[in-house]
């Protein structure tokens, strides 16, 4: 059994000894056992196990990177070797004024589920099949899609100042799409769940959901083109605010002047009613850490506050060059870390506050608008704006669930989008790096046809 802090430690010195003026080292052991089924059959089961080092130099502010897989000595001493050079090649960058200094993780619970990791590939495969039969309980249901991924694994990050922290992570993350056919209709539903943790009824819920909103889709419509409220749900609201929020308040970003939130600092930039917090210190989140990708200790920080934006993500660099503190973003992956690729900033888990309103009431006191329940299409981060295929949405009629729509997109500029939250939900769920509720937002561009 390989000692992970030892190795790392050792690695450090090895590093240190070819002439660079700073170094850290992340020393990852993981194990991912994926099962997937598509159209109704297994498609594959597998098992990855995926121990590596990584090793990132700097020398006189150029940074070098390199990783090997596996633990062998001489294959470590090779990279370390590579990563040195390729510091001392790069440009000078007076811009880095050092890595962080050691100091105490933070207390972290629900990182790290020891029944999670003891589950075998076979009972990966069960849960999959499980899913798949959930999300397939109607007649009309044509052809199922299911998914699941449990990971299990141990880091240990150390650099040249002193740090040395470890930490272990497992993650279970599903997801289900069915599809219902009617005649010549044709509607696809799909959900998901990610946690640090185990949850039965997580396949339960997402089997059932994927199939309910495929089967509710059959009836469907088109809309015409104009200005209306939208509902957007925790599905659509997680994949479009972890981009907006998470990558648009990247200080790299905003340094390069590459964001659309560059010069906002300090102002307000949506309604009073929406607050967005980055927090890696919540309990089972997906995102969550004791320290960040650089050894920064996690810490949650207000990044939306009552409509104003209160910080940047910052990793060491960003913040050094700004002379502020680094607020521990620096990231190495998502619920797994990987050796396999330098740092870079991210958020860890965003938490949009909870407001007072059921999405019932939402739709409710929404006479005619849209339900948008799933998009997959990123804002653009540079211009602020999000135009997006409503992938799964629905017309709201006098205050009703109306029927699914076809061929439609939304358009709205991203600050357009926060200042006109007019409702916030009490119930949140956790989606593609954001914990949320639903929202309303008082008016959006749908453009559609007759």
């Amino acid at each position: 059994m390989v000692d992970l802090g030892e190795l790392a430690e050792r690695t450090v010195g090895t590093v240190m000894r070819l002439g660079p003026d700073a170094c850290d080292v992340l020393v990852s052991n993981s194990r991912q056992i994926t099962a997937e089924i598509e159209k109704g059959s297994m498609k594959q089961a597998s098992v990855v196990e995926d121990p590596g080092v990584a090793i990132r130099v700097f020398k006189h502010g150029s940074p070098g990177f390199a990783y090997c897989t596996g633990f062998d000595s001489q294959d470590i001493k090779r990279m370390a070797a590579l990563a040195v050079s390729q510091a001392s090649a790069g440009t000078p960058d007076i811009d880095f004024k050092g890595l962080p200094d050691a100091r105490r993780p933070a207390k972290v619970g629900g990182m790290f589920e020891k029944k999670l990791a003891e589950l075998e590939p076979d009972e990966a495969v069960s849960m999959a099949i499980e899913l798949a039969e959930i999300a397939g309980r109607n007649k009309r249901v044509s052809s199922v899609n299911a998914g699941v991924s449990i990971g299990a694994g141990e880091v240990v990050l150390a650099n040249s100042n002193g740090i040395c922290s470890c930490q272990e992570m497992t993650t279970f993350e599903i997801s289900a799409e069915a599809v219902a056919k009617s005649g010549s209709n044709m509607f696809s539903g799909v959900d998901g769940g990610w946690s640090r943790r185990y949850d039965g009824g997580m396949i339960e819920s997402v089997g059932t959901a994927a199939r309910e909103q495929a089967i509710l889709g059959l009836s469907h419509s088109k809309i015409e083109t104009g200005d209306m409220p939208v509902v957007i749900g925790p599905l659509a609201l997680g994949f479009v605010l972890s981009s907006a929020i998470g990558g648009g308040a990247n200080a790299d970003s905003v340094q390069r002047k590459r964001s659309y939130l560059t010069g906002k600092l300090g102002t307000k930039i949506g309604s009073g009613i929406l607050s967005v917090a980055d927090d890696p210190t919540l309990r089972w989140g997906f995102g969550s850490y004791s320290f960040d990708g650089e050894g920064t200790p996690s810490s949650k920080r207000s990044v939306l506050d009552a409509g104003i934006l209160r910080t940047y993500l910052h990793d060491s660099y960003t913040a050094g060059k700004e002379s502020v503190q680094s607020t521990g973003n620096s990231s190495r992956g998502g619920g797994l870390w990987s050796f396999r690729r330098p740092p870079s900033i991210s958020s860890s888990n965003l938490v949009v506050s909870q407001g007072n309103a059921s999405l019932e009431e939402m739709i409710r006191e929404t006479r005619n608008g849209v339900y948008l329940r799933v998009t997959y299409d990123y804002p653009n981060l540079a211009t602020g704006e999000l135009s997006g295929l409503m992938m799964e949405s629905y017309k709201i009629e006098k205050g009703e669930l109306g029927r699914s729509i076809r061929q439609a997109t939304i358009g709205i500029g991203l600050l357009e989008l926060f200042s006109r939250v007019d409702m916030v939900g009490r119930e949140s769920r956790y989606a593609f790096g954001l914990q949320t509720p639903a929202i309303r937002v008082s008016k959006a561009r749908i453009a559609g046809s007759v």
